[in-house]
């Protein structure tokens, strides 16, 4: 069972509040398409936020069990581990860790496109979904 303390329970919703931030910006470009650079670099960066925040969430998570996550990926895999995120959803958010990586370290030309469309199948709903079951966690 996952046990935490308040001070950790307040990062935790710190960093939901800093997701749902981040998602609202790519909603917002999900629903009106990328325009120019600006757009795309909001749309990368907001992607990037939600990917670390919610891999913060996950190694504090991890840290209750006595266990350490390495890297962004084995963040999203941990959260199937201990059942926070049904299996399907992991291997989503685990799509979107590697976007994020690929973002960063910048290992291809950047597809703006691409970005964008993985947004739009693996990232709105499945963060949504995500957050609901990690409120519902830290408030039990």
């Amino acid at each position: 069972m996952l046990k935490l303390s308040e001070e950790e329970k307040a990062l935790i919703r710190k960093l939901i509040y800093d997701v749902e931030e981040a998602l609202s910006v790519l909603e917002h470009y999900v629903k009106a398409g990328i325009g120019g650079l600006s757009d795309a670099y909001a749309v990368r960066y907001a992607l990037i936020q939600i990917v670390e925040s919610l891999a913060t969430v996950a190694s504090r998570m991890a840290e209750t069990y006595g266990t350490v996550v390495e890297g962004y990926v084995e963040a999203m895999r941990f959260l199937v581990r201990v059942n926070i995120v049904k299996p399907e959803l992991g291997e989503k958010l685990v799509r979107l860790a590697r976007l994020r990586n690929l973002l960063v370290h910048r290992y291809w030309v950047v597809d703006d496109n691409r970005v964008l469309k993985e947004a739009r199948e693996n990232g709105v709903e499945t963060i949504r979904e995500v957050l609901r079951n990690i409120r519902r966690l830290i408030e039990e």
